[in-house]
């Protein structure tokens, strides 16, 4: 295992983003937590864990090197990890496609965190690095909902095995698929409570064990090219849909 390090979460204000920050926090790292709109929630995450932020839009491809190096310079030096957490989650369908919505959820969720990852690799002041990529458990069990998001968590996963390639041996690559870990749109807590224990092992996944699992592979020295299933099984059980769907009250 690493010492402590400067690690940059991305979507770390909110969410399962925020259980990441705090996880890696409360493992002794500093945390640079990146935010989009929601300033006053990275502030205050920010005071509480002992962190820095930095805004910074992720559908801008063009605006991601800049980003980073806002990272830095909050951080005061080199970053040593980075947090692929943000993601945007919107439904579609192969049966009716909004190529602007497919592009920017194709930016969002492969074309950023890869160039990030890139300029973390690209750091002259970097000895050892790690990034961790947040995927999905659709990805071993695809439907077709929410089908650009899905197309771009397969291309960020295969991103990760060949980041994890390119920037050896000095920043190792791998991801995380978290199953259905916090409510998704207009789920009503009884709805989420029924779908998020549909799964082998009939429990919540919860956002502390994702969080659990980044903290490893930031770790994890021998670790690189991997793909961490934290699902409690849900992708052993098939579906027409997405599960979010079969928690609909009404």
């Amino acid at each position: 295992m690493i010492g402590a390090q400067t690690i940059l979460v991305t979507g770390g204000a909110k969410r399962l983003g925020a259980a990441i920050a705090r996880g890696l926090a409360g493992a002794g790292h500093r945390v640079v937590i990146h935010y989009g709109g929601s300033r006053d929630d990275a502030e205050r995450l920010a005071v509480e864990i002992g962190g820095v932020t930095v805004q910074g839009d992720l559908a801008d491809a063009a605006a991601v090197p800049a980003l980073f190096a806002r990272a830095r310079d909050a951080a005061g030096g080199a970053i040593h990890g980075l947090v692929n957490s943000a993601s945007a989650f919107e439904f579609d369908r192969p049966d009716g496609i909004d190529t602007s919505l497919a592009a920017r959820l194709y930016a969002i969720n492969c074309t950023a965190p890869s160039l990030l990852a890139s300029a973390l690799a690209a750091q002259d002041d970097l000895a050892e690095g790690a990034v961790v990529n947040l995927l999905d458990q659709k990805l071993a069990n695809p439907n077709p909902d929410f089908f650009s998001y899905s197309c771009a968590k397969i291309a960020l996963a295969g991103a990760t095995e060949m980041m994890a390639q390119a920037f050896a041996p000095r920043v190792r690559v791998n991801a995380v698929s978290p199953g259905l870990t916090l409510k998704s749109g207009d789920q009503s807590d009884a709805a989420f409570e029924r779908v998020a224990r549909a799964n082998l092992l009939q429990r919540p996944v919860g956002a502390e064990a994702v969080a659990d699992a980044v903290v490893y592979l930031i770790g994890a020295r021998s670790v690189t090219g991997q793909n961490l299933f934290v699902d409690c099984g849900q992708r052993f059980l098939k579906r027409d849909g997405d599960v979010m769907f079969e928690g609909a009250d009404g």
